[in-house]
């Protein structure tokens, strides 16, 4: 028999997968601990871990979504305004599909320093759904704020800004470097590859072959490490 000691705070649980009895027993188990957490702990992590366990394992969006909206708009967690602001952007969970929502909730899990939150924030500052007409510079200024709070994602948006140079954003090519490293050094392939473009055709001020080598090695390291992930997955499944 197959079996694995799985852990959640506050209790362990030994569960052989290929039962159903014993999976189903043992996701109620978590439901019963998350709740425990939310609900009389007042854990506000809790909370978290209980609507992702409703969306991620349950599929029970509504359920998510109530307690996504409860944890943020009680408990102020940063995380669940985050994913509620996802869910009004799409309209999912029996939320109403408003931007305008979306955004508000985004920029309150920015200002609790959530950096994926900054994120998407610039990005509908990029598209223009944060305003009748896109505005990138303030796109910029969240791309950085995520940046900062290192979100791999915005530094390297951001190092294409600078990079093409856009309305309120003129070409700067040390800037895009410095933006394309760093979201290199947070585990993001195009900014390694970005880096490597970079030495090898000198816009990051001179001609270096051993570091655009090196850099060009690092994104397909990343690249083969993105493959051989998604075929364990696939395996699994």
């Amino acid at each position: 028999m197959s079996t694995e000691r799985s852990q959640t705070k506050g209790g362990s649980f030994v569960t052989d997968w290929k039962n159903e009895k014993e999976v189903e027993a043992y996701l109620n188990n978590l439901e019963t601990e998350f709740g425990f957490q939310c609900y009389h702990e007042g854990l506000h992590d809790g909370c978290q871990r209980l609507a992702n366990f409703y969306e991620q394992i349950r599929k029970d969006y509504q359920a998510a979504a109530n307690v996504f909206k409860s944890n943020c708009e009680n408990n102020g967690f940063a995380e669940s305004c985050f994913k509620l602001g996802k869910y009004h952007l799409v309209g999912r969970g029996g939320m109403e599909k408003s931007p305008q929502e979306a955004f508000r909730l985004f920029n309150k899990s920015c200002d609790q320093k959530l950096g994926t939150g900054c994120h998407n924030v610039g990005l509908m500052y990029q598209a223009g759904m944060a305003d009748q007409d896109k505005d990138f510079s303030k796109a910029a200024q969240y791309f950085k704020k995520g940046c900062d709070l290192k979100n791999p994602d915005s530094c390297f948006r951001l190092s294409t800004m600078y990079l093409q140079g856009m309305e309120g954003i003129g070409k700067d090519y040390a800037k895009a470097l410095e933006y394309s490293l760093k979201s290199c050094e947070l585990g993001h392939m195009l900014g390694c590859a970005n880096v490597g473009h970079m030495y090898h055709t000198g816009d990051a001020g001179k001609k270096n072959p051993e570091l655009a080598d090196k850099y060009k090695k690092k994104a397909k390291d990343m690249q083969t490490e993105i493959k051989k992930i998604g075929k364990q997955i696939r395996f699994g499944e």
